[in-house]
């Protein structure tokens, strides 16, 4: 749904996707961060362990996020809600999900919210193809209403290797502008609602195991990204890697798996969308605005040299990044499983010098009982121009 919170997803899933596969978790490729409320791959990693050929469930939902940046563009932001999922038949399960999220801009400036509701289907055609289909809807407080949808096939040709392609639409989930839009009482966008972009892509990925413990990784696809009154931007992303399992033992060992990876990732849009010129909240000097002059800013809404257009999300014309990735994981109880991962590299986009680039994750699974569990996971990474940090939590409930 959000390109930040999408780079958290992109790494975490290159070094977490082969994890996955080591364990026996479903391989229907999720492209991180594009489709549903949690961007994160490593929160449907441990959703999938928890009722993967198991009965049906209930999974009550928590989620809070936060980042760093000015008025425009941090965005924090709580979500709560619930997901059925219904093991329809011995190789297919029926979902529905429901889950509401508060918006906040920095010290609750403007405030909006948004409820969505989705349903979907995933299952094994057989024993080389998984599928995944979902539909859906977010009714946001600037009484508009999104469509978001999901489509994703999988193949195993071997134990070995896995190739997949989703297609998606989601909502980019940035900024204020970006995921609720705003309605200006002046400027260019007088009373009309401007922002509330949404993501169109195709991702085409796989892995393939290699000799003496190595492994090879990778994902590339393209989409566009439009809104109201916000030009369509196309877009291209492609990332890979090599990964190597220093430790790769039974799954209810202590350490079952210590697994360093390398990889490199790049994406680009045609233009530069960063700006909110026209329904800022800030004027061209920095200073907030008030509500009641909001359009008022004086900045262009139309891109133009080195400066943004209207859009209110991350988009460079180009961004490169090399990281090194460390993933553990094990059961040192029969009811406690962990999973750690730490990454350390460099960013380099357009407008920016080399930077730093690093993160981490912790993931925890407690199984209180046979029908109740309580996996809760951890991020924070620095990508982009912003630091960001989501804490999911659920709390599943069997039949």
């Amino acid at each position: 749904m959000r390109l930040k919170a999408s780079l958290i997803g992109i790494f975490f899933f290159l070094g977490g996707a082969l994890t996955t596969a080591l364990i026996g978790a479903d391989e229907t490729s999720d492209n991180p961060g594009i489709h549903r409320p949690v961007s994160s791959q490593e929160i449907e990693q441990l959703k999938r362990q928890i009722y993967e050929d198991t009965q049906s469930n209930v999974e009550l939902i928590g989620d809070y996020h936060a980042e760093t940046g000015d008025l425009n563009n941090r965005l924090d932001f709580w979500r709560y809600g619930a997901q059925a999922n219904f093991k329809w038949k011995p190789n297919a399960q029926l979902y529905f999900s429901g889950v509401h999220t508060p918006y906040m801009t920095r010290d609750n400036v403007l405030n909006d919210w948004g409820t969505n509701f989705t349903v979907g289907i995933k299952g094994k055609l057989s024993e080389q193809l998984n599928s995944q289909l979902e539909v859906g809807g977010t009714r946001f407080s600037t009484d508009t209403t999104t469509i978001n949808a999901q489509g994703s096939i999988s193949f195993r040709p071997s134990e070995k290797s896995n190739v997949y392609v989703t297609a998606s639409r989601s909502n980019v989930e940035e900024s204020l502008l970006s995921i609720v839009g705003i309605r200006p009482q002046s400027g260019p966008f007088a009373g009309t609602l401007v922002g509330r972009v949404m993501d169109n892509r195709v991702i085409f990925g796989g892995y393939s195991k290699l000799p003496s413990k190595f492994e090879l990784f990778g994902e590339g696809g393209l989409g566009t990204r439009e809104g109201s009154r916000v030009e369509s931007n196309f877009f291209k992303q492609v990332s890979g890697g090599l990964g190597y399992n220093v430790i790769s033992t039974a799954q209810d060992e202590p350490l079952s798996l210590l697994r360093a990876s390398y990889s490199v990732n790049y994406f680009g849009f045609d233009k530069n969308l960063f700006g909110f010129g026209g329904a800022s909240l800030l004027s061209r000097r920095g200073a907030p605005i008030p509500l009641s002059d909001l359009g008022s800013d004086g900045i262009s809404p139309s891109p133009f040299f080195s400066e943004p257009g209207v859009g209110g999300y991350f988009s460079p014309p180009r961004f490169i990044s090399n990281v090194f990735r460390i993933d553990l994981q094990g059961r040192p109880d029969r009811n406690v499983e962990y999973r750690l991962g730490g990454f350390l590299g460099s960013q380099n986009y357009t407008g920016s010098s080399i930077r730093l680039a690093s993160g981490v994750s912790g993931s925890l699974i407690l199984r209180l009982s046979d029908r109740f569990s309580v996996p809760v996971t951890y991020l924070v990474d620095n990508f982009g121009p912003f630091t960001q940090q989501t804490l999911f939590a659920r709390l599943v409930v069997r039949f």
